[in-house]
Formats: structure tokens, C-alpha cells, sequence
């Protein structure tokens, strides 16, 4: 799916570049529904408003809501919360 994106000309970038798609988990250990320290892939480059090609690692008790938060501003909505949220993430821009 990854390598169509990228394929998909738009303009000067790819629509690989110009997306957000976040692949994960809500829950870190299934036995026993923890949401925190949950593996998370987060792909696109939000139309060059995110840094890609790393890895990033958030305090311990960070919601994901967080990144939902930025995904919602990168994308013209501005909101003070999302769910649970404590803030919008900061290390994510280019």
C-alpha cells in the first residue's frame, strides 16, 4: 500500500508525502488492556509538515490522543483536547 502511495504523483510530491497514516494498537499488553508504551507506526509526511525517516520515543504517559491532536491541526482543525489528550506532540515537524 506504502510503495502505491509513493508512486501516486501529486504535484511536485507523492501522495505517500502529502498523507498521515497511523498503523498500531490501542492496547500495549492485550491481557491487560494497557494503553501506554503502545507500538505505533506512523507513515506520510502531512504535505512536508512532518519530519519522517526517524524514530521518535514519547515519555512514558503520553497519550496517543496526543498525535491525534497534531494529525487534526496539520490538517486545518483546531482543537484544544482530543479525548484524553495533554497537548499536541512536539518533534514531529520538519
Amino acid at each position: 500500500m506504502l510503495a502505491k502511495l509513493k508512486a501516486v504523483k501529486e504535484g511536485d510530491a507523492n501522495l505517500l508525502d502529502r498523507s498521515m497514516i497511523v498503523y498500531g494498537s490501542g492496547n500495549s499488553d492485550g491481557n491487560r488492556h494497557n494503553h501506554d508504551d503502545l507500538p505505533v507506526l506512523f507513515v506520510g509526511k502531512g504535505g512536508g509538515t512532518i519530519a519522517g525517516g526517524g524514530h521518535v520515543r514519547f515519555p512514558r504517559e503520553t497519550p496517543i490522543t496526543n498525535l491525534y491532536l497534531s494529525m487534526l491541526e496539520r490538517v486545518g482543525i483546531t482543537a484544544a483536547r482530543f479525548g484524553d489528550s495533554t497537548g499536541k506532540l512536539t518533534g514531529l515537524t520538519v
